[in-house]
């Protein structure tokens, strides 16, 4: 039986899916009490995945179980149904002449590259990237196309279809049936696998590279344990992968043998126009809607297109903050008063009036906080009265046809928005992105620039733009996004995660589960971090952050700590939290 194959096993009463995961192993208990298998479901992943999602498994601390069912069809697919082509020609890479400066600046791009294992290529995000990554895929054997969207995916396979390249669409956005027979084609070899972070293990046989699309993108991180990378599994797997990126992070430079990009000026032209509003030169009390803003939501609607204005907090429930004990008020628009400790609780003030002591100690001098995206809708609509606001969440199913739309960042995904060709995206609190303490902070806010330039891609350079309102125009993040030079944030971040031990300097781990497991592995942890190990272990009573030198080293520490934890109940590892 194949390594890999999916099976049906006995276990307690009940038949359970099961993954062939060795052969010739001799067992560890006596052979008359081995239950013979039930049955032979599916073909499963080859042997060779089978191996990189044991890797994977160890390196991020997490069950076997879930990478390979990562790795495997959603559906049964008999082994026979599988047609061999290792080796063959996906189909035609022929692509037509240059007919334009962008395809020409693809071609020398192409043309400039060397060889090696990780070579990250910067291609500005309002640019179509097609020529260039049609460029890169391998004349013979099997290419992996990864991109976390769906509709990116979607459209960039039917456009390789149409030249008669041989592709399949391994995303999650299609149905398992279709993920099945894409499954069963790329097993067969000879095709170009277009997908999201999954199809990182797709069964191709005869896999020659691979290309990551935006690897920014924290989509490419599996949420759940264990919290693996699209791109440290191909760096892993692919001979040869390629990072196609307008921004790639610091972990992807590091590891590349080349970073190549067009030349500065061409670069700069497939960035957004940015403008900055510097927030120091605003008057007290004008708080996020700065007169430049309402100015160029006022332009925008004038020419009949959509504003879209970001902010990262929802609601419209106001906060305020007691200066004699610290503690937080809420209260929201109609004057309700709500009581944090005591939930369901309210106590009332007059209507648009706000609280005049505070409700945990009594004390007057009560700050107010800014608020979220429903209170900003409703002070722009008082200053632009004449233009429809509407507030755009996850709960909204369909965006209104207004022509402005205010929401989260969450907003710059919405399909509807993009065909829509909005002339303006504005960040109105830039700060909460530049300031949010998380180590990989500018690198996240520099993606949202990126989002905001695809939102604007389908328009007219010159008849949109991107405006960030900011107290800091300095910043590096403002001035890469105002020149369109995405290398500054990546030179700065190597030089302070180098001085920090940031990954890719070092490897970061954060351990969470209930408080005996959590304590148990704790005490796993303490108990190895002596000097020499390159082992920190910092424990708060909800989590466990641990640091290491070299991922090896960190490995072999979560190993142990999920062993002692596991007797209490069980830990969950997420290595290299995205929001740490």
């Amino acid at each position: 039986m194949a390594v890999g194959a999916i099976v049906r096993v006995r276990l307690h009463g009940r038949r359970v899916r099961g993954w062939v995961v060795g052969d010739h192993v001799a067992s560890e208990v006596d052979e008359a009490r081995l239950q013979p298998l039930v049955a032979v479901s599916s073909a499963g992943p080859p042997p060779e995945v089978v191996a990189l999602c044991r890797s994977v498994a160890y390196r991020c601390a997490g069950p076997l179980a879930a990478v390979l069912r990562s790795a495997s069809p959603p559906n049964n697919v008999a082994p026979g149904s599988i047609t061999p082509r290792a080796g063959a020609e996906a189909g035609p890479l022929d692509l037509d002449s240059p007919a334009s400066d962008t395809d020409r600046a693809a071609d020398a791009l192409v043309q400039s590259l060397g060889k090696g294992e990780v070579i990250v290529v910067r291609w500005p995000p309002l640019f179509d990237r097609r020529r260039l990554v049609a460029s890169l895929l391998a004349a013979r054997g099997s290419t992996i196309v990864l991109t976390a969207d769906g509709t990116r995916a979607a459209a960039f396979h039917r456009w390789l279809s149409a030249r008669g390249t041989r592709t399949v669409l391994l995303h999650s956005d299609v149905s398992a049936a279709a993920r099945t027979d894409a499954w069963r084609v790329a097993a067969g070899g000879g095709c170009v696998v277009v997908g999201g972070r999954s199809a990182a293990f797709a069964p191709v046989p005869d896999l020659e590279c691979a290309v990551l699309l935006d690897e920014g993108d924290e989509a490419l991180q599996e949420e759940r344990s264990p919290t693996w990378h699209a791109r440290d599994v191909l760096f892993e797997r692919s001979p040869a992968t390629y990072v196609v990126t307008p921004a790639p992070t610091a972990v992807a430079v590091r590891a590349a043998v080349t970073v190549a990009a067009p030349l500065d000026t061409v670069e700069s032209s497939g960035w957004p126009r940015v403008e900055v509003v510097d927030q120091r030169d605003e008057p007290p009390g004008v708080g996020l809607l700065s007169d430049p803003l309402v100015a160029a939501v006022q332009s925008t609607f004038a020419g009949s297109r959509l504003s879209v204005l970001v902010l990262n907090r929802r609601g419209g429930v106001r906060l305020l903050r007691c200066a004699t004990c610290h503690q937080l008020t809420r209260w929201d628009a109609h004057g309700r008063v709500l009581l944090a400790d005591e939930p369901g609780v309210s106590a009332s003030v007059p209507p648009g009036a706000r609280p005049r002591f505070c409700v945990h100690c009594g004390g007057t001098r009560l700050v107010e906080r800014r608020g979220g995206v429903q209170r900003l809708a409703a002070t722009l609509s008082a200053r632009v009265p004449k233009a429809d606001v509407a507030v755009v969440d996850a709960a909204v199913g369909h965006v209104p046809d207004v022509p402005v739309v205010v929401g989260t960042e969450a907003v710059l995904h919405r399909d509807e928005v993009r065909r829509r060709r909005p002339g303006l995206v504005a960040f109105v609190d830039f700060d909460a992105e530049l300031g949010a303490p998380r180590y990989r902070a500018a690198e996240q806010a520099l993606w949202l620039v990126v989002r905001a330039a695809r939102v604007l891609a389908a328009g007219d350079r010159s008849e949109s733009r991107v405006l960030i309102q900011t107290h800091d125009p300095d910043h590096v993040v403002v001035q890469a996004a105002r020149r369109g030079a995405p290398q500054l944030v990546a030179a700065d971040e190597l030089d302070r995660r180098a001085a920090f031990g940031l990954p890719p300097f070092g490897a970061l781990a954060e351990v969470r589960g209930a408080s005996e497991a959590l304590a148990a592995a704790a005490d796993a942890l303490a108990a190895i971090e002596k000097p020499g190990t390159g082992i920190t272990v910092d424990v708060t009573d909800k989590r466990v952050m641990v640091r290491a030198q070299e991922p090896e080293v960190l490995a072999r520490a979560l190993e142990r700590a999920v062993d002692a934890g596991r007797a209490h109940g069980g830990v969950r590892v997420a290595t290299d939290p995205p929001r740490i």
